[in-house]
């Protein structure tokens, strides 16, 4: 969203000025008013590729924004629409993401219905699946280290 935004020039994790949040707004399914707002697809798509395409040129100049990208490519090509152009490996990751997500949603649900058992068990299931994760994330930038 920053990057669509505001483009690469001063770049800074921050993202209360005006221009994201219109950004962020127009992005927003029907309703953003739910405890857990969705994003609309296509527009998010399209801020996503923008935002994506200014990474990409600012990132051989800049060694924080090339770092960025490389953290953020499986989850920014894939919101891009670009994920043909993953390795097996950042595809591998992306989909570990998306299940993290998805059980960190159902685990907030299932404390919020009162159901301590299967909270718990979704917390060790997320910390099972985010220590794999961590691990291949690790290794990703161990080996663009070298």
């Amino acid at each position: 969203m920053r990057l669509a935004a505001l483009g690469a020039r001063d770049f800074a994790l921050e993202f209360d000025d005006v221009a994201v949040c219109a950004r962020a707004r127009a992005a927003l399914g029907r309703c953003p008013h739910s405890e857990d707002p969705a994003w609309d697809p296509g527009a998010l798509r399209s801020v996503a590729r923008e935002g994506l395409a200014r990474l990409e040129r600012a990132a051989p100049a800049d060694p924080r924004l090339a770092e960025l990208l490389e953290l953020w490519r499986p989850r920014a090509f894939r919101l891009a629409g670009r994920e043909d152009e993953l390795s097996k490996e950042e595809a591998l990751r992306g989909r570990l993401e998306l299940r993290l997500a998805d059980i960190e949603r159902r685990m907030r649900a299932a404390a919020a219905a009162g159901d301590d058992d299967e909270a718990e068990r979704l917390h060790a299931r997320y910390i099972e699946l985010g220590t794999t994760y961590a691990g291949r994330v690790a290794a990703s930038w161990r080996s663009t280290a070298r």
